[in-house]
């Protein structure tokens, strides 16, 4: 096409071309980027790529300069813009929302050049002049191959990285492959003469523009491009600066307020971002910290492990910490180490990996619960220490029963003897010089029995064989009877015994309950200097109360507790046997607790003391009055057998029995007694046996056998100095009468004759 090129037209052309492209791919890296509004970036874009290369055609088209006349078609001047925009849109759209791989990059660089073929040769086909367009085929395909070629070039290099310069590189061959493109197109047309000098008037069916208002336009919309774009690009990026600076402003805040260490990785192990609880806690400071490898803030194992754990983690994706938690230790500056709660979460920014790792300093934690497992320690420590303390007293108790049992038979044993030989002697005696000494040697006896019974009362009530008997009987019967037998004993010591008169009832064991007031009444006599002694009840609520008070010594307030304890005198520090052995108020304790009756002490130091059983209430009866029955006593004697290891109670013993008028078969085992009745062939009406005798054999089984040989069962006594528990039941659940060393020679002689 004959003509020449203006050189700064051209130049502006080339501009052109170049600053439409870098905007269109600006916008669509940033069409790319964000999550909303993305088509909209898109379509500016497009509109950018496509005005810049229809304004750089033009401009290109005005740069050449031709003797003849030249107008523009306003309708293929319009579909060439339009071809521009849409097609190199489609080819921006397919790089912007896919990766650039396979087919994607060479369809989208095929798109984008057709369309800057189709923009100028359809630009080219609206010129109106005086001639006609030929175009070498040659240089056609040149061109439309310039196109692609400079299309997919400059895509690959904008869309490969984020990079500006490199996004820049991509506008720079864009714009150059849009030049030579369109300056070969230029050199590809050829120039006819036209066989009508009308051909130009014929095409004037479509309005033609003129070249001085195409230019106007042009420059207007090359103004209007750069206006847009440069606009468009400095809003975006102040809009981004502010939301990244709010939004790093932000995070920073929420990291640097938090209480607990927060690092940040990227995937090689480099520390990013380091809060200042982290400062506080391992004692870098960030400026140390950042761009250093995380392992730093870890002592060995973990410091060696951590890179290749990384390694591994990019290599199979294997999670090892990554989403859950764990203990570790962390390393401080100083190199002291700590213990440390660790949770570690993966995050992307863009293409890069970042690894968040919160941590939470646990040395109070663990501190606290050592001091919890030491305190657990010393609790099972102390439990088991209580165990054993409670199982060497439950031995103690146990030696104790066992030893007062002991003590007891073996003490009863020589008192039994005595008290059999001083009854003999008395028979003997009677009426001579001396029987006034054995009659005080009787009494010391009889003082000596008593104690001995107030230990068997504790034993027998430690083995629980005693059972009470709830029966409902009047107080008053009891009460007077009390009261008349210990009156005498008070007014020997100086006090005066009364009582008050009750028609009252109550339901319990009467036995019993007389034990308990024996008790309570010789404990006032011995406790007592003067005053009076008052026994009586009173109703109170639905229950009856019996009461002891006395003019005593009183017992103080810290001691209330101490004398329901056994062998506890709190006014016999010589230990007087004439005060008892400190039983009495023990055995009281366990009776009322037997019977289910509460005991109340009120007692005041040098004034006196009242003792207070709560029993429960009965409904009054009429009482009959006694009638006494005379008793015969039986006047035939019979065969008493005796089985006694104990020689001298044996001989004492018989000779008793003996004056008191009986035949007595003694012998020292069971085997002796069976062999003295098979020779006399003679039935005995009694056997008395001592519980233990000789080669570990029982009095219960010496009964047994000498059963067997008289064929029937006659009445048996089983005599025993032991106050074991153990003991006790066995005999009691033989069915045989128990009787306790020392044995009274009248309560046996009565229990003799009434078998007789």
């Amino acid at each position: 096409m004959p003509g020449h090129y203006d050189p700064l037209l051209v130049a502006l052309s080339y501009a052109v071309a170049v600053f439409g492209g870098y905007v269109a791919l600006d916008l669509a890296h940033h069409a790319r980027a964000v999550r909303q509004g993305g088509m909209v970036w898109m379509a500016g874009a497009a509109l950018a790529l496509g005005a810049g290369i229809w304004s750089m055609h033009f401009i290109g088209m005005l740069a050449y300069r031709m003797e003849t006349a030249v107008g523009y078609d306003a309708g293929l001047t319009v579909l060439s813009f339009a071809l521009a925009v849409v097609m190199s849109g489609a080819g921006l759209f397919a790089m912007a929302r896919n990766r650039p791989h396979g087919l994607i990059l060479p369809a989208a660089g095929t798109m984008t050049g057709l369309g800057i073929v189709g923009m100028h040769y359809v630009g080219m086909a609206g010129l109106r002049m005086e001639a006609r367009l030929s175009y070498d085929t040659a240089l056609v395909a040149a061109s439309v191959a310039i196109a692609i070629a400079a299309s997919t070039a400059a895509l690959w290099l904008a869309f490969r990285t984020t990079r500006p310069l490199e996004r820049a590189a991509g506008a720079v061959l864009l714009g150059l492959g849009v030049v030579a493109m369109h300056y070969t197109g230029m050199a590809a047309a050829g120039m006819e003469a036209a066989a009508d000098h009308g051909a130009m008037a014929g095409h004037g069916a479509m309005p033609a523009l003129s070249s001085s208002l195409l230019a106007a336009l042009t420059g207007a919309g090359t103004l209007l491009l750069l206006t847009l774009a440069l606009a468009s690009s400095l809003l975006t990026r102040q809009r981004q600066a502010e939301k990244t600076a709010e939004q790093d402003a932000r995070y920073r805040a929420i990291v640097d307020s938090a209480v607990d260490p927060i690092v940040v990785i990227d995937e090689r192990g480099l520390i990013e971002s380091y809060n200042r609880a982290a400062e506080r806690t391992f004692g870098y400071t960030a400026e140390e910290a950042l761009g250093r490898n995380v392992s730093m803030l870890m002592p060995e194992p973990y410091q060696t492990a951590h890179d290749g754990y990384l390694s591994r983690y990019r290599r199979t994706g294997e999670r090892h910490i990554i989403g859950a938690g764990r203990e570790v230790e962390g390393r401080r500056k100083d190199g002291s180490t700590f213990p440390l709660d660790l949770s570690v979460a993966e995050w992307r920014a863009g293409k890069r990996r970042l690894f968040t790792g919160i941590m939470r300093d646990i040395t109070a934690r663990k501190a606290a619960e050592e001091t919890i497992l030491r305190a657990r320690d010393e609790a099972e420590a102390a439990r088991e220490e209580a165990l054993r303390a409670q199982s060497a007293a439950e031995r103690a108790d146990r030696a104790k029963t066992k030893f007062l049992a002991a003590a007891s038979h073996d003490l009863r044993q020589p008192l039994q003897s005595l008290f059999f030989f001083a009854h003999a002697l008395s028979d003997k005696l009677d009426g001579h010089p001396t029987a006034p000494l054995l009659a005080s040697m009787s009494e010391s006896l009889n003082g000596l029995r008593v104690m001995l019974d107030s230990l068997l009362d504790v034993s027998r009530l430690d083995a629980g064989v005693v059972k009470p008997s709830v029966t409902e009987f009047a107080l008053a019967p009891l009460l007077d009877r009390l009261a008349e037998e210990y009156a005498i004993r008070a007014s020997e010591a100086g006090l005066r015994l009364r009582h008050v008169p009750t028609a009252a009832w109550t339901s319990s064991d009467p036995a019993l309950v007389e034990r308990i007031l024996r008790n309570l009444i010789e404990n006032a006599i011995r406790y007592s200097e003067k005053g009076t002694i008052l026994l009586g009840c009173r109703r109170r609520d639905g229950a009856v109360r019996l009461a002891v008070y006395d003019q005593g010594i009183g017992i103080p307030a810290d001691k209330t507790q101490d004398i329901f304890q056994e062998f506890t005198q709190l006014a016999n520090p010589e230990r007087d046997r004439r005060k008892g052995l400190g039983l009495g108020l023990a055995i009281v304790k366990r009776l009322a607790g037997l019977l289910g009756h509460a005991v109340t002490l009120r007692s005041e130091p040098g004034r006196g003391s009242a003792f207070l059983i709560d029993l429960p209430a009965a409904t009054p009866r009429p009482i009959p009055k006694p009638v006494r029955a005379t008793i015969e006593r039986p006047r035939g004697k019979g065969l008493i057998v005796i089985v006694e290891d104990d020689t001298i109670i044996l001989l004492s013993m018989r000779a008793m029995l003996e004056e008191w008028g009986y035949d007595v078969i003694a012998a020292v085992s069971a085997d002796e007694a069976i062999d003295t009745l098979l020779n006399i062939g003679q039935r005995p009406a009694m056997i008395v046996a001592d519980y233990r005798l000789r080669e570990g054999r029982t009095g219960v089984q010496a009964i047994r056998d000498i059963y067997g040989v008289c064929g029937v069962r006659v009445p048996a006594i089983v005599l025993t100095g032991d106050t074991d528990p153990a003991r006790i039941a066995e005999v009691q659940r033989s069915g045989h009468r128990l009787l306790h060393k020392p044995v009274s020679p009248t309560i046996l002689r009565d229990i003799l004759s009434s078998a007789a």
